[in-house]
């Protein structure tokens, strides 16, 4: 069973969707034949009662609750529901 504040653990960041809790974890690929490129590995939780009141607590001061995606040039999708 996954803890209420996994999408903290190794967060580069978090924010909120209508439907999910999105963790980015992000990384910069380095590469000397090919470009660099900015990767996003993101995992979204399916909201929950507990994940809200995790998240709100610790994001109530943010001037914008839900938080906005840091856009990157490639990501990869997990989903936990």
């Amino acid at each position: 069973m996954p803890e209420r504040n996994d999408f903290l653990k190794d967060a580069t960041n978090v924010y909120r969707t209508k439907h999910f809790i999105v963790k980015q974890v992000i990384q910069i690929k380095y590469d000397t034949r090919e470009d660099n490129i900015v990767c996003s590995h993101d995992t979204f939780y399916a909201r929950t009662k507990d994940r809200d009141e995790v998240y709100e607590a610790l994001f109530c001061n943010r001037k914008n609750i839900n938080g906005k995606r840091l856009p990157t040039t490639m990501y990869a999708r997990t989903y936990i529901l």
